[in-house]
């Protein structure tokens, strides 16, 4: 921590992005009622979602109301309402109203309370069909009533995971809404496809594009061979319990997820960061003043810079990797308690196998189609007593081939230097049925999402236009 200060110590001070919430504070909020179970039908039982909004530029244009919503992922929905400028922007534009929608269990929206939500029990309310049934409820009823508007003309929004619940709102509701933008969602992320290689290279090529050679020396370092002995340079909450492997897992997830949100400012979002930071990484695994340091070195400090930037982290919880049993039942992590642990453990290990928590919770890292695969099977069952069926999702919510043909009025957009757009990168876009692939140079995780910023790159400011000509066009205006 202390040479990771050195590198940013005499650096150029960049600004920061507001928080939405200090720019346009929710005029809004509430709770709306959904069924524990939206497909049971001789239960009762309820629980509250919360939303919240901004009704600020909100008027009826050519006898229409347009509402902008944005359907809530994995963490607590002020997250999600500060990190989505864009939106806002958008409704200034549009004269619409804004919504945000919070996902069963994150945040406070929890079927039994913080007690009994995440017992093995409480969670078996949990899976992606029961939120986007509870996000149908709430577009069909707690829009029209909170906004006036009997037909609400509803574009629906989401980032990461919550991009993914917006094209897949698509792909099952189609008839509710007008149209969708996903941004780094990876919708077609799943086993022995091969596409854990493609991640690996996406991430590289963010560290090469910063700094020539970084995304080699980085491949390098991830591919020396470590011993136990080795792991006596790092902190480590449980040494004795220390493995090579989990310490690799835990790494490869640190150093992608500082790829994926390589914004051009400073950031609070997930983990506290500089701008730019993996520019400042490559400098770090050069070594301090010109010394190149051993390899496990440089993989530590380029980890701490994710991690532990403000040098709060006492140790490295390596026990946690591969839905381990770091971290208590609810936990909440990250700088804004984005992440609710086990819920997130939980869907890894029913319906998102590719993208368990790592890294003490600031990242995601897809397992391998072999024995790391293997073993978040064989812990899901011991953790939770699911068995994972890795074969659902794609027959579910369908394939690149699927959406190709049949997925309907939905943007799909990719930011360079985010290793989860390889997610999306077989989707074939298909013109007649207003199906779009934006890629963005130089953006980080759906950095469109945020508010405009003069150090956005060229791309990100092109695809934003895009994604406003294609949004006025679905509503035509």
């Amino acid at each position: 921590w202390f040479l990771l200060s050195l590198f940013l110590g005499g650096g150029v001070v960049h600004s920061s992005q507001p928080d939405t919430w200090s720019v346009y504070p929710p005029d809004i909020s509430g709770k709306f009622t959904v069924p524990v179970d939206n497909f049971e039908y001789n239960s009762v039982e309820s629980f509250d979602l919360r939303y919240l909004g901004f009704e600020g530029f909100t008027e009826e244009r050519k006898g229409r109301r347009v509402v902008l919503l944005y359907l809530g992922n994995e963490g607590q929905i002020e997250s999600f309402y500060n990190a989505s400028g864009f939106l806002f922007e958008l409704a200034s534009e549009l004269s619409a109203g804004v919504l945000f929608i919070e996902h069963r269990y994150y945040g406070k929206s929890l079927p039994f309370g913080e007690d009994g939500s995440f017992t093995n029990e409480g969670l078996r309310y949990l899976s992606i069909e029961q939120a986007l049934a509870d996000y149908s409820l709430f577009i069909a009823e707690g829009v029209p009533n909170l906004l006036g508007c009997e037909d609400c003309d509803v574009v629906i929004f989401g980032g990461s995971y919550g991009g993914m619940l917006a094209a897949w709102h698509r792909w099952k509701y189609p008839h509710l809404t007008v149209g969708a933008l996903a941004s780094g969602a990876p919708i077609d992320f799943y086993p022995e496809t091969g596409i854990q290689d493609d991640f690996y290279d996406a991430f590289l090529h963010t560290y090469e594009i910063s700094q020539e050679g970084c995304g080699a020396t980085l491949d390098t370092l991830l591919r020396t061979k470590y011993s136990e002995d080795d792991l006596n340079h790092l902190n480590i909450c449980s040494p004795e319990s220390a493995t090579v492997d989990t310490f690799m897992f835990y790494v490869k997830g640190a150093v992608s997820s500082l790829a994926m949100i390589d914004y051009p400012y400073e950031l609070n979002f997930i983990a506290p960061l500089p701008a730019n930071p993996v520019e400042v990484g490559c400098g770090l695994l050069r070594g301090g003043g010109g010394d190149v340091e051993p390899p496990i070195v440089q993989l530590r400090n380029l980890v701490d810079l994710y991690v532990n930037y403000t040098g709060d982290l006492a140790c490295w919880d390596l026990d946690a990797e591969l839905v381990g049993e770091g971290g208590g039942v609810g936990r909440m992590v990250g700088s804004s308690d984005l992440l609710g642990v086990t819920s997130w453990n939980y869907q890894a290990c029913t319906e998102l196998i590719l993208e368990p928590i790592t890294s003490d919770g600031f990242g995601f890292y897809p397992p391998d189609d072999g024995k790391e695969s293997q073993k978040v099977i064989d812990r899901c069952k011991a953790m939770f007593g699911v068995t994972t069926r890795p074969e659902w999702m794609p027959l579910s919510f369908g394939t690149s081939e699927d959406y190709s043909k049949y997925l309907t009025n939905t943007i799909l957009a990719e930011n360079e230097k985010d290793p989860w757009h390889v997610g999306t990168q077989d989707v074939v876009a298909n013109e007649k049925n207003e199906l779009y692939r934006l890629f963005a140079e130089g953006g980080a995780h759906h950095q469109d999402l945020r508010f405009s910023d003069e150090l956005d790159s060229e791309g990100v400011k092109a695809m934003r236009a895009k994604e406003r000509d294609i949004i006025k066009k679905w509503l035509n205006l």
